[in-house]
């Protein structure tokens, strides 16, 4: 039978599936293998979970939301990783400040789902918070990286198929408690959790864009205009959507927490890539 990469991801504003795509495709090619998508990113698409085949090559993709996997999806997650030993490579996006512990929580999920992890990257996306913070993320260098990784993949996968490999270490805690605490200018916790965003009626086109988008379902209609009355988590996929510039978030906390993060973040990190093997020094 042929080898069959199945791919999941969270991705509300493009910028994760761009990254794994970069990352799969070329995978697919050097394991003669099919590669399947499947988004979890909108509600009924997190209805069911997937089911994996005992020689399916797992690829799993979530942006960081506060240092960790998103936490309206992490039941989702732990849920859905389970196989029989199963190959996985975890990837995780963040917008230049902090991947902290996603990584190892995506990787402490394979493990504990009967999964074996030979993979992690962590991958500079712009931040959907801002247009400047990580602004033309991946670039070409990440992309190089992205291919590079996906040949020390390729070994890894083989390796893991023909019997065990070592165990996969990535920094953080695989079961972390907290979330990053978001910081105003004045480094004081920035109180946005309930925030909300606003649309402007009169440049609003009422083409539903906005509530097709949204992963929590919350967007409502009421006389065509949306209504932002269930859960939200800042994901901006209504915001990025929308083609009148109708939508945006003006609470203040939030705000000047894009300001710090504006402010303290702006010097370029690095990609990082996780692998079973170290790489001998050039």
């Amino acid at each position: 039978m042929k080898a069959k990469i199945k791919t999941y991801y969270f991705s509300p504003t493009g910028g994760t599936l761009k990254v794994l795509r970069s990352f799969a495709e070329p995978l697919a090619m050097l394991l003669h293998a099919d590669v399947e998508y499947h988004s979890y990113t909108l509600p009924q698409e997190r209805e069911a979970l997937p089911v994996f085949d005992k020689d399916d090559i797992v690829v799993w993709a979530t942006p960081v939301y506060a240092g960790r996997v998103p936490n309206k999806t992490i039941d989702f997650v732990r849920q859905a990783l389970h196989g029989a030993g199963n190959p996985s490579v975890a990837i995780a996006t963040f917008g230049n400040r902090a991947y902290d512990n996603t990584l190892a929580e995506l990787v402490g999920a394979m493990r504990d789902g009967g999964m074996r992890p030979v993979g992690a990257a962590a991958v500079v996306t712009r931040h959907v918070f801002s247009d400047t913070l990580g602004a033309g993320r991946p670039n070409a260098c990440d992309l190089e990286c992205l291919d590079d990784f996906a040949v020390q993949m390729a070994g890894s996968i083989l390796a893991a198929q023909r019997g065990p490999v070592p165990e996969l270490i990535v920094p953080g805690e695989a079961h972390p408690e907290k979330y990053y605490t978001p910081l105003k200018t004045n480094n004081a916790p920035a109180g946005f959790l309930k925030a909300k965003p606003s649309c402007d009626i009169h440049r609003c086109t009422r083409c539903g864009r906005c509530k097709d988008v949204c992963p929590m379902g919350s967007i409502g209609d009421r006389d065509g205009v949306p209504s932002f009355d269930g859960t939200c988590i800042k994901c901006q996929a209504c915001r990025l959507e929308c083609p009148a510039g109708a939508i945006a978030f003006t609470d203040p906390e939030y705000l000047s927490h894009v300001e710090m993060i504006e402010r303290t973040f702006a010097e370029p990190k690095r990609s990082k890539f996780f692998t079973l093997i170290k790489r001998k020094k050039e």
